[in-house]
């Protein structure tokens, strides 16, 4: 197994090496963009407004994709419990409640919800200008792409609670 092997007793340990490199390359990704963006684009409105946008994006998506991590680790285990390889109280100490991970996906989804919304309304309000159009919607799709990554990412690296 190797490097996708992950020790049991490591699941709900702090960002160790694998998710040390996941959450880099995610920043690394995005901060490339960033500079794209603000080296491209001409209109102080759409650097900014994608800025934002994919930052709140790639970061919602993250967490999003970290809690569906958590919530398949907290099944597992509880499935564990359920067939009575574990104590059910051993499960319950080291899992965190399920309200946990509700919040979680909300904060998730409403930021995912934001970020993609201003990005789409950020590549339809810069067509109407004369310069950097192009610039702009390539930059939106680049943004949702890049979050779509980080989704991806999310999910590999350790649950972070």
């Amino acid at each position: 197994m190797g490097v996708l092997h992950e020790p049991e007793d490591q699941h709900f340990s702090p960002a160790l090496m694998r998710s040390t490199v996941v959450i880099t390359g995610c920043l690394v990704m995005l901060a490339v963009l960033e500079i794209w963006v603000w080296l491209t684009l001409s209109s102080s409105f759409a650097k900014v407004s994608v800025t934002g946008s994919m930052i709140v994006t790639a970061l919602s998506f993250f967490i999003t994709g970290n809690t569906f991590r958590l919530r398949d680790i907290r099944r597992r285990v509880g499935n564990r419990a359920r067939a009575g390889r574990i104590a059910p109280i051993d499960a319950l100490s080291t899992l965190p409640p399920r309200e946990t991970i509700a919040r979680r996906f909300m904060l998730g989804t409403v930021g995912a919800v934001v970020g993609v919304g201003t990005l789409i309304l950020t590549m339809i309000f810069s067509g109407d200008e004369q310069q950097g159009a192009r610039e702009a919607m390539v930059a939106s799709v680049l943004g949702i792409v890049c979050a779509m990554l980080c989704f991806v990412g999310g999910t590999f690296a350790r649950p972070i609670d």
